[in-house]
């Protein structure tokens, strides 16, 4: 009982630690000469308290209350900073020295230049220490971002991301500089990059400059951490799903390096599991890694490799009489991604910078269903990146890239044609099963310039041309984009953003056994007015209005499988009010509005596009009571999915067999909606230091009120009963960290 009382107070009194206090008396030095530096500004971060350096380089704090703290060390008039943690104790008076590189290298002011430079439309930017503390994500980057407004995900269990009124097929995700094959673990269960080492995410829902393309309609840039500690840092983290870990450190003065990696273990402890109609012979395993190493040899020239990798896997076995013939028997599942890449940024004259990068990408992915269907894809990518920037002058600088890939494939198997979205009918028991096996050479060549112009103090303008070529749809398309942004006097920015952006159909469109290889490139159009208004230090809101116009999109047909015959259009408008008070609390409240439909073929009426989320409102919050307690939540209301009812059902014989079965007659695509989904996630953390290492513990309440938000409709037999299938339930989800 002591001891059990011992932990209650330990956990539950969070406010005892205020009564004991330490003190921190430290001293910052230039690491070049060593002499004490003058005028650094040193900043506790959890508690948003600082001061200057005096003649001596000290700094003093008093009466700080035990606990783990970051001191935030910045140079006057430079953009260099030094984070230190330390941890203070009662009655105690620390000393730390910090050194401080004072001579900022070219190529980090070629890399401010550029955050000042004239922008194309506002990107969405997400510091990784604030977006893993948002309630409902188990401390995952990514999984955050459906709380940005003008992102929805279908359900509870996808990963898959609707921007704007777009397909997850829009999407173009960049790790580094290296195209990301999938982000998530089994659609959606966990992202496949550790968290640990993710710096910051650049969300760029639409309207962006010339540099970015490749078949995107948004792009998400995904930035991992490019320094390390100088003493060896290691964090592990053990929760419900897997466990993962992360060490980082230096080598020599200029370089620095991190490993990090992941595996599921619930297979480990459940190796096969029986039920009513089959069993799991494999239970679903997940695992992936990410390694990373970079050196300055100087002041003009940055080197870093990366590599990354993941897979999922599992199997079961069918059987019974309510399993159909085509997946009884044995089911397999496995997928798996790599990439990496080799990088130099140099700083060539005091105006011209370069970025090379070579990367390599490989997507895997094999999969069985029952005795008939199958489908294996090997689908290496390699590129050849080179992107130059000149500055004319402080107001005026040129961009250019030049992007060559090879694209080489197998695939083989036997399958049938992709369905399309919204294509509720499709029923395989119907569709003729066909033998693949191609091997395809894709040859991309990618170019852009853009030229960025301050024509007044308040005006800029940012005008690009994009050139790409594919040889599998033999297409050379030119993409002109641009944005105009005007400053206004109360410490606002009004941009308008315009641009055209084409994508080529997926490989499965393309197939000469599944698809219509003599397929072309979609295009869509972007409008985009934005506004943001900077309210105070520590408050911004966002505003934006959008309207996408799309042209030949590739939907089937019954003569040519697939023709881009589809058009549609997607429109909203959104608000963004976000407010932070240094890393003690930090909270935004976002709307959004949207509409987005689809026509398949030209003697159709327009539908709904099957994701299309009229209404999505998200409040977050997150607090720090104390040093070590952090608590928060998360709310989010969604309009419902729309959906295709069942009016009634009709007998059909099975081609396979010829037994007579139940076929459901459906009303108008996408006429119904699903009942609203909202959802309510708390979560609390407490941290615990021991010496030179610390222990964390998170609990998140997902669901807090076990709203039951419906996923879809389970029908009978003979279509004449439904049943409703939920999202999660209420679920209580732990995790433990340790840190060193």
């Amino acid at each position: 009982m002591k001891t059990l009382f011992c932990l209650l107070m330990a956990f539950w009194i969070p406010a005892v630690a205020f009564s004991e206090t330490g003190s921190i008396q430290g001293t910052v030095y230039n690491n070049s000469t060593k002499a004490p530096l003058v005028g650094a500004e040193v900043r506790i971060v959890e508690i948003d308290t600082r001061q200057k350096t005096d003649e001596n380089g000290t700094f003093v704090f008093s009466d700080i209350p035990a606990g783990t703290y970051t001191l935030i060390t910045t140079v006057p008039d430079t953009e260099l900073l030094q984070r230190t943690p330390i941890v203070v104790k009662a009655e105690e008076t620390l000393a730390p020295e910090i050194y401080v590189e004072t001579t900022q290298y070219r190529l980090e002011e070629v890399e401010v230049t550029g955050e000042s430079a004239p922008k194309t439309v506002s990107k969405k930017s997400l510091q990784s220490e604030e977006i893993t503390r948002l309630p409902g994500t188990a401390g995952d980057v990514l999984r955050a971002l459906p709380a940005i407004p003008g992102i929805g995900v279908a359900n509870d269990y996808s990963g898959a991301l609707y921007i704007r009124g777009g397909s997850d097929e829009d999407n173009l995700y960049y790790f580094d500089r290296v195209p990301v094959g999938y982000p998530y673990h089994f659609g959606g269960l966990v992202s496949s990059l550790s968290s640990e080492i993710i710096d910051r995410i650049d969300v760029y829902a639409g309207g962006y400059g010339a540099e970015y393309g490749v078949d995107s309609q948004a792009v998400i840039d995904i930035y991992s951490q490019d320094s390390s500690p100088a003493d060896l840092r290691g964090k592990f983290n053990l929760n419900l799903l897997f466990s993962e870990g992360l060490l980082q450190g230096r080598f020599g003065e200029k370089g620095y390096w991190y490993a990090a990696g992941r595996r599921s273990y619930i297979d480990l402890f459940i190796g096969s599991l029986s039920f009513e109609t089959g069993a799991i012979t494999a239970f679903p395993r997940f695992w992936d890694y990410q390694l990373k190493a970079g050196y300055d040899f100087n002041d003009k020239h940055q080197f870093f490799f990366n590599l990354f990798a993941s897979g999922d896997r599992f199997s079961l076995k069918l059987d019974g009489e309510n399993i159909d013939e085509d997946f009884q028997g044995n089911t397999s599942f496995e997928s798996g991604f790599e990439g990496g890449g080799l990088h130099l940024r140099s700083f060539l004259t005091e105006r011209l910078t370069s970025y090379l990068s070579l990367t390599r990408s490989k997507f895997l992915f094999d999969v069985n269903f029952g005795p008939s269907l199958s489908l294996e894809i090997d689908a290496p990518d390699y590129v050849l990146r080179e992107d130059i920037i000149y500055e004319l002058n402080a107001k005026h600088r040129l961009e250019s890239g030049l992007i060559l890939g090879f694209e080489p494939g197998q695939v083989s198997g036997t399958f049938t044609r992709i369905p399309d979205e919204g294509e509720v009918d499709y029923d395989i028991r119907f569709q003729e099963k066909v033998d693949v096996d191609e091997y395809v050479r894709g040859y991309r060549a990618e170019a852009y310039l853009q030229d960025r112009y301050t024509l007044l103090p308040f005006l800029s303008v940012v005008f690009g041309l994009r050139f790409d070529y594919f040889n599998r749809v033999n297409q050379l398309s030119v993409q002109p984009r641009g944005s105009v942004l005007v400053e206004l006097p109360n410490s606002s920015e009004l941009q308008f953003a315009y641009g055209i952006y084409n994508q080529t159909p997926i490989p499965a469109q393309l197939s000469s056994s599944v698809g219509n290889p003599a397929l072309k490139s979609s295009q869509a159009s972007h409008y985009i007015l934005e506004l943001k208004r900077q309210i105070s230090q520590d408050t911004e809101i966002k505003m934006a209005a959008y309207y996408k116009d799309l042209a030949d999109l590739v939907t089937a047909d019954e003569a040519a499988v697939y023709l881009n015959q589809g058009v549609g259009y997607a429109q909203g408008t959104e608000i963004f009010l976000r407010h932070r008070r240094g890393d003690r609390f930090f909270g935004w409240v976002s709307y959004a509005y949207a509409l987005s439909k689809r026509r398949d073929r030209p003697d159709e009426p327009y539908r709904l596009y099957s994701f299309d989320q009229t209404h999505v409102a998200t409040l977050a919050a997150s607090y720090n009571l104390t040093p070590t307690w952090e608590i928060g939540a998360k709310w989010q209301y969604r309009t419902g999915n729309p959906y295709t009812p069942v009016e009634n059902a009709t007998i059909r014989f099975d081609p396979r067999n010829g037994e007579p079965i139940y076929v459901p007659i459906y009303a108008e695509t996408n006429s119904d909606r699903l009942p609203p989904y909202h959802r309510l996630d708390l979560r609390v953390s407490k941290t615990f230091q021991f010496g030179n290492w610390k222990l964390g513990a998170f609990l998140e309440l997902l669901n807090a009120y076990n709203r039951q938000n419906l996923l879809d409709y389970s029908y009978s037999e003979n279509y004449t009963k439904r049943e409703d299938v939920n999202q999660l339930p209420f679920i209580p989800y732990l995790g433990i960290t340790a840190e060193f």
